[in-house]
């Protein structure tokens, strides 16, 4: 085998290989808030899957970019914990957030949701206060609810 032939199928190889790799790569950024995908990094199928299911999910979706998913948070937490950014994530199932005297269960509704963060009372750094379904538009998880005034 001559070298040049031996050069086009290594770079054959490492082009499939990255080309497998593509969609855990992308996908890793989606999974790093609450709730999200873990180790989609080591399997490549996670991020195939990654990638049906974004597609299937943005069909139609209520809250398909941020600036329409910021503007229905501001709209549902106007008041109390003011709704300051939002994070679209990719997530297994139900998890565990921090809430002021403990943790609370939040349990999307699919895999994919707006992640709302704001302040609360005379907190300084935002936290997460909300979870917005990213088809529908609906409120999966609300901090107030959780929060004895």
């Amino acid at each position: 085998m001559t070298r040049r032939r031996r050069a086009i199928l290594i770079a054959l190889g490492v082009g499939v290989l990255g080309a497998a790799w593509a969609p855990s790569v992308v996908a890793e950024r989606y999974t790093s808030g609450p709730g999200g995908s873990s180790g989609i990094l080591a399997r490549p199928d996670r991020g195939w899957e990654f990638v049906v299911n974004a597609i299937r999910a943005s069909r139609g979706a209520q809250l398909g970019s941020s600036a329409t998913a910021l503007a229905r948070a501001q709209q549902i937490w106007n008041s109390g914990p003011a709704a300051r950014r939002v994070r679209l994530n990719y997530m297994d199932g139900p998890f565990a957030v921090a809430v002021p005297g403990g943790t609370a269960r939040v349990e999307p509704s699919t895999r994919f949701g707006w992640t709302v963060y704001g302040t609360l009372r005379d907190e300084r750094t935002p936290r997460m206060i909300g979870l917005l379904d990213y088809e529908t538009g609906r409120v999966d998880w609300d901090i107030r609810r959780e929060v004895v005034r």
